[in-house]
């Protein structure tokens, strides 16, 4: 069985972060698919402690592993941007993020295990997911938000998402957000209930 390049390159980023005890967690597309959506995405987003990242051997890493990287591409964890780094097959994207702020370091400690085409990785838990899409707001992000909400329903502290929309200043996203939730499933509820 041929593993498609995604999964490939996950499995070899999560190896080196797991084996050099550098926290991170997969967000974006990956963590929306596992949460529930499922739709193509071209790119691996990742948000990581840089601090903890030896660069020179994470390139030496890369380069072994079928990943374009060079020393130059770091320079956006030192402008608090992301670095991007292509795998040669499929040649797709993999867009890494430093810790910059509190949020960042919250997503990595509140990360869930999730599994993605075999995979065993560190993914968004629902909360923060939701609320970045939210935040991102383009009407991709706002159909993940959905789908993820749905289907994860159940796992929502909405005290902890009304906190979190708080701080993050998009609350009055997510009321929006939860006001057109609520009126899709009270017609989903109906229309099963005829």
């Amino acid at each position: 069985m041929t593993i498609d390049p995604i999964s490939e390159s996950l499995k070899r980023l999560v190896k080196y972060f797991d084996e050099n005890n550098i926290p991170y967690v997969v967000v974006g597309g990956v963590s929306v698919f596992v949460l529930g959506r499922s739709r193509m995405t071209m790119d691996v987003d990742i948000i990581l402690d840089h601090t903890k990242l030896n660069r020179e051997e994470f390139v030496n890493y890369l380069r072994k592993n079928n990943f374009d990287a060079s020393l130059d591409d770091f320079i956006g964890f030192d402008e608090e941007s992301h670095c991007t780094f292509f795998y040669k097959t499929g040649m797709f994207r993999i867009d890494v993020k430093g810790i910059y702020s509190s949020l960042d370091q919250e997503s990595i400690e509140r990360a869930i295990v999730g599994i993605y085409n075999d995979i065993k990785l560190k993914i968004s838990n629902p909360v923060d997911l939701i609320l970045f899409k939210l935040k991102f707001g383009s009407e991709q992000d706002y159909e993940d938000a959905l789908a993820v909400y749905i289907r994860n329903k159940e796992r929502i502290d909405h005290n902890f998402l009304t906190k979190k929309a708080l701080k993050m200043e998009i609350k009055d996203e997510l009321d929006s957000f939860l006001k057109r939730i609520t009126t899709f499933l009270e017609k989903e509820n109906s229309k099963n209930q005829q």
